[in-house]
């Protein structure tokens, strides 16, 4: 090893100037193995350069122990680009190169690099950084993204070729392209406090703008080394650096351009990802079960960067659309066209004054067939405009009712109400439920991780002397894990699902027991969901964007002789319902395995669950009927404030549960991959009948929250299901159950 005070003098004409960042007296002893193996090169520099990122201490270690290598101060904005800044304004040479104070040189390094200026076109030069691994390499750590831990990454050229940006550790440039474009942004660049990058990114893009002629080479010959601290091999640090990631692109972008800024990116997302996901999966086909982990983690990681970036450039950049400065109340009414709710006096009756428009459920002998919504002018004559729109429903062969089936016919049901911190919406709903027209049931309210004894205390006050009620206390938290405690003690074999925010039609229950056949092939039944009340904007807004309806006619999905022809079947869940409004066959939910506890409100995929047990269901050979007669109304969130969560939650959801489809059926990406356009054209053309039904003012916003959610529900699934293992396993009992059945 090469003496401190053998470092070479500098010679009258140095070619290369080399920089060495540093900031921290934990790895001095790789800061000196750095400056030795540059120290040790076949071809002499004009200076090595260190620069301490404001610590006296390392300065004066430094200073000491390399007289002759210049040491100095950071006088710029602390971290790493102010570091090199410095190193840049004091170098003598040619050529400034730079390598990382834990890297080591190979000794033809500085050699190789210079060659490749012999061509007068070339600005830049850098070349290959191989990882120095702690112990062994993570078996779980993709290739195609080493660039988290400063390496060159699989899909970087084999050989020498023009790149558009190099990577820090190991790239130089020369100094008379520094001094026309000038040094390393500031404003990017990582410190003590982040992971931030894509400082040298920007600096080049801004290079080869000043010199369009000029090409930037990648050279694998000139070769580093990066020793990587067992902190960065961990799954903590990938998460942390690919978010960081994506939020310095979207900085870079918003000074260079998207055109430039991501033009690399294109081609490592649309041809290096995919087949590194292809490879992980055929390395588990062969046996290497760690293949598949890789798989995740590139889908994990491309989800991350790209989340980051699209949430960094909504914060940044999306202006909010001026919205209506007092949004009229629209009324809410169900009426019935053969009864005396459709008369004038009625109607003018329920409109009040202040409504602006009303939605309106009709139903014939108690049947809903169809929806009038109507916008009031100033002045109308709200009843007459009504019942005129109501003349003209078409109610033609729907006959009056007959409910003639005793209890004894009936099958038992059981509702399960997940519920939590919402005691006077809990109390709705039950009120609701204790008046259903089919009395065989029981109703199991699972009080899940309360944050007190709230619930608890309205129901043995209210609701637990009613023998069909009973309370279950579940610690932790998810909706899915609140479902799965609730099976636990459901009574029935008809098991029927609602939300503690609705209230129930009277036939709610009813509806659904009598769309269970005999024959056991039914295995899900969903119904329809209308809004409570639109009062506000917000709740206006919501029930535009959220399509709950799914219309006014019975409906059955198999994958057979009712399948819909459509390319997304079935995995365009939310034809089926939501899960607010569903019902299983106990056969049928045994068969799936429950609810995936992974999924779910409460947990890091925020929803899914109730898509993918629809998918479940389906797939397991069972049929599920969208039932319209089993309606209920819900009461969507009243503020602004909290539609944004909402949209954002429904994109995560979604994208979670399309991660639970590929991780369980491996095979199914390849089925994504070949809908993709399809999945495209639902999400973002504007002719797509998800796009279609919004209107016209509707909040662009709302949409990219939603979108940008479907990224982050990959990494949110992955990260409910894999890093709180221990949280998402299948309960074999819950906290507490307070009220036993009679027996």
């Amino acid at each position: 090893m090469t003496s401190p005070t053998d470092i070479f003098q500098a010679t009258d004409t140095p070619p290369v100037s080399v920089v060495i960042c540093a900031h921290t007296m934990k790895r001095a002893t790789l800061l000196c193995a750095a400056v030795e193996s540059i120290a040790a090169q076949t071809v002499k520099t004009a200076e090595i350069i260190v620069v301490c990122d404001h610590n006296q201490e390392l300065e004066t270690f430094v200073s000491v122990r390399y007289p002759n290598v210049h040491v100095l101060a950071n006088a710029g904005g602390k971290g790493l680009s102010g570091a090199r800044n410095t190193g840049i304004r004091h170098a003598s040479g040619d050529i400034v190169a730079f390598i990382d104070d834990d890297a080591v040189a190979d000794s033809d390094w500085l050699e190789q690099l210079l060659a490749t200026y012999e061509d007068r076109d070339v600005i830049a030069a850098g070349g290959l950084i191989e990882p120095l691994w702690p112990q062994e390499r993570p078996d779980w750590f993709p290739r195609e993204f080493e660039w988290v831990i400063g390496c060159s990454y699989l899909g970087l050229p084999r050989e020498r070729a023009s790149v558009r940006n190099l990577i820090g550790c190991n790239m130089s440039i020369r100094r008379d392209v520094l001094d026309v474009v000038g040094g390393f942004r500031e404003a990017l660049g990582r410190d003590d406090n982040n992971a931030y990058g894509c400082e040298e990114t920007e600096l080049f893009i801004r290079a080869l703008d000043a010199y369009p002629q000029g090409s930037i080479q990648y050279e694998p010959a000139a070769r580093v080394r990066h020793n990587i601290e067992a902190e960065r091999t961990a799954f903590p640090y990938f998460r942390r650096r690919c978010l960081a990631e994506g939020i310095s692109k979207a900085e870079m972008v918003r000074t260079v351009g998207t055109q430039q800024g991501l033009s690399s990116e294109r081609s490592y997302t649309l041809k290096v990802l995919p087949k590194g996901v292809l490879r992980g999966l055929a390395d588990t086909l062969k046996g290497d079960v760690s293949g598949l982990r890789r798989s995740l983690a590139i889908i994990y990681g491309f989800a991350l960067v790209t989340g980051a970036y699209a949430g960094s450039k909504m914060k940044r950049t999306m202006v909010r659309p001026a919205e209506k400065a007092q949004a009229k109340p629209i009324a809410v009414l169900d009426v019935d066209v053969t009864s005396n709710s459709a008369s004038s006096d009625t109607l003018d009756a329920v409109l009040d004054d202040t409504a602006g428009g009303v939605h309106c459920l009709v139903r014939s002998f108690g049947r809903p067939v169809d929806l009038v919504q109507l916008d009031f002018c100033e002045n109308a004559d709200k009843g007459a405009e009504l019942k005129e729109a109501l003349a003209n429903v078409q109610v033609d062969g729907v006959d009056a009712e007959e409910r003639k089936r005793t209890d004894a016919e009936r099958r038992h049901v059981s509702v399960i109400v997940a519920t939590r911190d919402r005691t006077d919406s809990l109390a709705r709903c039950l009120d609701s439920l204790l008046q259903q027209s089919h009395q065989k049931m029981d109703i199991v309210v699972v009080d899940n991780a309360p944050s007190s004894s709230a619930t608890e205390e309205l129901l043995s006050e209210t609701y637990l002397a009613d023998g069909r009620v009973r309370y279950v206390r579940e610690d932790r938290p998810g909706l899915a894990r609140a479902h799965n405690t609730g099976l636990l003690y459901a009574r029935g074999d008809i098991l029927a699902f609602t939300d503690d925010d609705v209230v129930v039609d009277r036939h709610w229950v009813e509806a659904i027991e009598e769309t269970f056949d005999a024959a056991g092939k039914v295995g899900c039944v969903t119904g329809l969901i209308l809004p409570a009340e639109l009062e506000t904007r917000a709740q206006q807004l919501i029930e535009a964007h959220g399509g709950f309806g799914k219309g006014f006619q019975r409906q059955v999905f198999d994958l057979v002789e009712n399948h819909p022809g459509s390319p997304l079947f079935p995995y365009a869940a939310g034809v089926f319902g939501s899960g607010a409004n569903m019902a299983f066959s106990r056969e049928a939910l045994t068969k799936i395995g429950g609810f995936d506890n992974a999924l779910g409100a409460g947990t890091p995929a925020r929803g899914g669950d109730d898509l993918a047990s629809f998918v479940s269901v389906v797939n397991a050979g069972f049929q599920l009927v969208y039932q319209p007669a089993a309606i209920l109304r819900h009461y969507h969130r009243r503020t602004e404030s909290g539609i944004e969560g909402q949209a954002y939650g429904y994109g995560v959801g979604l994208g979670a549960y399309l991660t639970k489809q590929i991780i369980d059926q491996p095979a199914v990406a390849l089925t994504f991959a070949r809908r993709v356009p399809a999945a495209f054209t639902h999400l973002f053309s504007n002719r797509s009948e998800k796009q279609q039904r919004l209107p016209v003012d509707f909040p662009r916003r709302l949409i990219w929250k939603e979108r940008l959610g479907i990224l982050m529900g990959v990494p949110g699934y992955l990260r409910s299901r894999f890093l709180r293992k221990d949280e998402h396993q299948t309960p074999t009992s819950p906290s507490r159950l307070v009220h036993k059945p009679n027996s």
